[in-house]
């Protein structure tokens, strides 16, 4: 199995400490931006899946968004080829070209807005049947978590709301800490996706000591 995380790529001149602290930060992607339509926002989902798109073709189909459109016109995106754990290009078999928005796109109203929304508002509860029915589609889209297995639909439910909840605070948090960190040190850094196998993944969040998570970090991260 794999994971897809939104990561952090700063720019060359960016000092060890910064570099250090950008390292470590990401967010996992795992409908989040679906969740965030389905509350009306447009903007922080746009750019999550334009993010997430890998090689010419996926690019350009994400280019024809008119949110995505419209924001590479108030913004300097770059646009360049880049390695993956996970996906080649099909049309090179190599690095395919992804999207690093850069993070002045927080600046812009319309994103800002929505990341204030993602930090102060509590968007699902389990006594709105429409948020119920969200919640139900949602475990059908990313599959039975651990422990839900034993669970009825109702209590499934019940138990996905307040994640659900979390996960969009915490995707909130982490472009709020982007934006600190760029603000506090002048450095500029970009926003991309990056593909781990799950034993990476788990690997990167459960270390078997500091050393092996400065490797794992050092050799998967940077090749972003």
């Amino acid at each position: 199995m794999t994971e897809y995380w939104m990561v952090i790529k700063p720019e060359p001149k960016a000092s060890r400490r910064v570099r250090e602290e950008v390292r470590k930060m990401h967010t996992v992607l795992a409908g989040e931006d679906w969740l965030m339509e389905k509350k009306g926002l447009r903007y922080i989902p746009a750019i999550i899946r334009s993010a997430y798109a890998y090689g010419r073709k996926e690019v350009e189909e994400a280019k024809k968004d008119p949110i995505v459109s419209e924001l590479m016109s108030k913004v300097n995106v770059m646009i360049k080829k880049s390695p993956d754990n996970i996906r080649i290009d099909r049309e090179t078999y190599g690095s395919g070209l992804k999207f690093f928005w850069p993070v002045e796109v927080l600046e812009v109203k319309e994103v800002k807005d929505e990341l204030e929304m993602l930090l102060m508002k509590s968007f699902f509860s389990k006594d709105n049947p429409e948020d119920r029915r969200i919640a139900e589609e949602y475990i059908k889209r990313t599959g039975l978590s651990y422990g839900e297995e034993q669970m009825t639909p109702e209590q499934r439910i019940d138990d996905r709301i307040p994640y659900m909840n979390a996960y969009l605070r915490e995707c909130g948090e982490f472009f709020e800490r982007a934006y600190e960190i760029y603000k506090q040190h002048n450095v500029k850094i970009g926003f991309t996706s990056r593909g781990f196998r799950s034993s990476d993944a788990l690997w990167f969040h459960h270390p078997i000591n500091n050393d092996e998570a400065e490797l794992l970090r050092t050799t998967m991260l940077q090749r972003c």
